[in-house]
């Protein structure tokens, strides 16, 4: 069944692009019926994952949080680069598929820190040293990607990463000028000259679209997707971003609906976890 609706999804956004190419008109009715689809298939698997783990605490589908970017220091996946570049991934459907859910296992165990990984390396040495993009590892890597036939970020030849890369330059200084931004707050305030990069197939802005996060067993808060936007909160010291709950493992989620069910059990938790944002207050 699962490979059935995944097909269909496929087949759908296909369709999608198709209509909206031959009529432009169209685009924000199919934008809106995608993100009515994305946010239906969300709020029912957290509801399917509520029902057995959270009889005290909420589980929302859509849970944004502010967070400092400092407190994001490990991911999911080992190396920071999108799903398609991976043999093997932890989440490798789309991330509505996940919304709000929890997650059993060791998925949470990557030792990997987001700073020490090739894509933030990159964009330290760009932004904070002056690196010319197509001088950097990243560059180089993904570059390698996009000739070995793999799409990365709608690319499909080293031009339109080129491309990219000013938009990420863009992003940045949009950022340094205004501040981080949500994006819902993005689309309706809207300044002038503050620029997000998006594909031209993008759904209307949701909390599917901030920076993603998982919650480890211990509260670690582990990245999961937005890359360029955490590396940039961080690299300009930003001090609070809003992020997206994406999941949440299985044994942080037992420890929620504990002191969720008593609060004496706070008192037992490390100084590090007492003002967590995904613990009641």
């Amino acid at each position: 069944m699962k490979h059935y609706i995944s097909h269909l999804e496929t087949l759908i956004r296909s369709l999608g692009r198709d209509v909206v190419d031959r009529y432009p008109p169209l685009r924000r009715p199919v934008l809106q019926g995608w993100q009515a689809y994305r946010r239906t298939y969300g709020t029912l698997v957290c509801f399917r994952d509520s029902l057995q783990y959270a009889r005290h605490t909420n589980l929302s589908p859509f849970e944004v949080v502010s967070v400092d970017p400092d407190q994001i220091e490990f991911l999911v996946e080992k190396d920071g680069y999108p799903c398609q570049t991976h043999e093997t991934v932890e989440f490798p459907d789309s991330k509505f598929k996940y919304a709000g859910t929890v997650r059993g296992g060791e998925w949470d165990r990557c030792e990997t820190r987001f700073e020490d990984t090739e894509i933030y390396r990159s964009f330290e040495a760009h932004f904070d040293h002056g690196v010319p993009w197509t001088e950097t590892e990243f560059f180089d890597r993904v570059v390698g990607f996009i000739e070995d036939g793999v799409v990365m970020w709608g690319c499909t030849n080293r031009a339109e990463f080129e491309q990219r890369c000013t938009k990420v330059d863009e992003l940045y200084e949009s950022i340094r000028s205004y501040g981080y931004l949500s994006r819902d707050r993005l689309a309706r305030v809207n300044p002038d000259g503050y620029v997000e990069s998006e594909q031209p197939w993008a759904a209307p802005p949701s909390a599917l679209d901030e920076i993603a996060v998982c919650i480890g067993r211990e509260g670690d808060l582990l990245f999961f997707d937005g890359r360029n936007r955490l590396a940039i909160a961080k690299l300009l010291d930003v001090d609070a971003i809003p992020v997206w709950i994406m999941v949440r493992h299985e044994e942080w989620q037992e420890r929620r609906e504990a002191i969720a069910a008593d609060s004496l059990a706070r008192r037992g938790l490390p100084d590090h976890l007492r003002r967590h944002p995904d613990l009641p207050q």
